[in-house]
């Protein structure tokens, strides 16, 4: 005996295959977008939330183009951090009397991807950029500070104003970092949701997240670390009066 199907229970299994196909589609987009989050990513999400005294409270939900225009934002603010430090180290090392080429150089090439136009991973990668370009130029600074002579009063003048705009800096950076750890978390949830025709829009815009999560902490860390050197040098030389001081010692402690 032959038992027909009716449509009800043909039209189930039509919505029961199509279930499986989306959360298929959606495992295979989480999986994907897991290649563009490197295990140290996690390391480093840690370090932004133990900066910034920050927990792991979920965020209310964002839309993909808002998504976009506060990730570029972000890295807005980090670019202009960057050209802080750059325009920081290039009075300092004035001051030191060294050559500032190459920091000069890199400020111009920071400065052209300062636009609005510029997109979010533009803008990334003129930051790894001014990195590479400065990395002689930051060791040739930090030997300086422990070998210089006394310097001039017009010196000391134009250190303590390179070492103001440098705390600047640090503090201009620092500030990003929440707004990261939101930006990491929101990039998640957009990418678990995503649909498939989705997958390489998404994937496009939460990279450079990523890649700002990941510099971002060190960029910090690090730039901590040479104002203390910075500051420790300027006491040698009794270089008072430097601006924003009060500021870094409140939001960095003694340095």
């Amino acid at each position: 005996m032959f038992t027909i199907q009716t449509p009800s229970k043909d039209l189930g299994r039509i919505h029961l295959m199509q279930s499986n196909i989306v959360k298929n589609a959606a495992l295979a987009l989480v999986t994907a977008l897991s290649l563009l989050l490197p295990s140290n990513a996690l390391a480093q999400f840690g370090a932004l939330n133990k900066l910034t005294g920050g927990g792991t409270k979920a965020d209310a939900p964002i839309s993909l183009d808002s998504f976009g225009q506060s990730s570029a934002d972000a890295a807005g603010q980090v670019l202009a951090a960057r050209l802080t430090f750059l325009d920081a180290q290039a009075k300092l090392m004035t001051a030191l009397g060294l050559k500032t080429d190459a920091v000069v150089k890199a400020s111009e090439a920071l400065r052209a991807k300062e636009g609005a136009a510029t997109s979010t991973g533009e803008k990334v990668a003129a930051l790894k950029d001014s990195e590479k370009a400065t990395a002689g130029a930051n060791k040739e600074f930090d030997e300086a500070l422990t070998k210089s002579d006394a310097l001039s009063a017009e010196s000391k003048v134009k250190f303590a104003e390179g070492t103001g705009k440098f705390i600047e800096g640090v503090l201009l950076e620092k500030a990003q970092i929440e707004t990261i750890t939101k930006l990491v978390s929101q990039g998640k949830a957009i990418a678990s949701s995503a649909s498939i025709m989705e997958k390489v829009k998404v994937a496009n815009m939460v990279k450079p997240v990523t890649d700002l999560s990941l510099m971002v902490p060190g960029d910090v860390k690090e730039g901590t670390s040479t104002l203390g050197k910075i500051m420790k040098f300027a006491k040698s030389q009794n270089i008072t009066n430097i601006p924003n001081s009060e500021k870094a010692t409140s939001s960095l402690g003694e340095l």
